[in-house]
């Protein structure tokens, strides 16, 4: 004996234990006959069905990624040698995702700026916000089927509600990326004056969806 199974698309559906039945009838004119003389002792044939989903959903940064250093395009030189203002402080972080089913992400922060996180400076507690996106490998999209490139990951998670794969991946790239605007840059930034910020920004990648 042997059976086809159709299922939903596996990479949609929600990890956990599927289970059910189907009765055949046994014997002269059921769904097995084999016959007016051979006839059945239990005249029912019941196939019991248990499908275990399970999904994959795992990140891996490369060792120190997860203290970002955030600096100007070329460096700190033109600042300290010419003092010319930097238009932006930024860093990209890659990290590899290995996925089989839809998630979602949004941020925790330590110190919050609007529906972003933001850095303080030690000394005069004076807070910038920081500006926080995502980009994704080829063949994860959102909900409406696009690309997901610079998507801002915000603390309600608004925007970033459903990420799902149209094939599985494993271990392929992706990119986090921090900067700080240019407006924000020069309020940070004095002549003669030494100022360190600093905050814990931390991403979450959740496959409750």
């Amino acid at each position: 004996m042997g059976y086809e199974l159709e299922t939903p698309e596996p990479l949609k559906m929600s990890q956990g234990i599927y289970t059910g039945s189907v009765t055949y009838q046994v014997g002269p004119h059921g769904d097995f006959d084999m016959g007016d003389n051979m006839l059945p002792n239990d005249n029912s044939l019941t196939l019991n069905f248990t499908l275990d989903v399970q999904h994959t959903l795992k990140i891996e940064i490369p060792p120190g990624g997860n203290r970002i250093e955030l600096e100007p395009q070329g460096g700190w030189q033109a600042w300290l040698n010419q003092g010319r203002k930097p238009t932006r402080l930024y860093r990209d972080q890659t990290f590899n995702v290995s996925a089989s089913s839809r998630f979602k992400m949004q941020l925790e922060c330590q110190y919050l700026a609007g529906n972003t996180c933001g850095f303080r400076d030690t000394e005069s507690a004076h807070l910038v916000p920081l500006n926080t996106s995502v980009s994704l490998p080829y063949g994860l999209t959102d909900a409406a089927g696009q690309a997901v490139q610079r998507r801002p990951l915000h603390l309600d998670g608004s925007g970033t509600e459903l990420f799902q794969p149209g094939f599985y991946l494993d271990r392929k790239p992706g990119t986090l990326h921090f900067e700080i605007a240019r407006e924000h840059v020069e309020s940070m930034l004095s002549d003669g004056v030494t100022k360190t910020y600093s905050g814990d920004v931390t991403v979450i990648w959740d496959s409750e969806v």
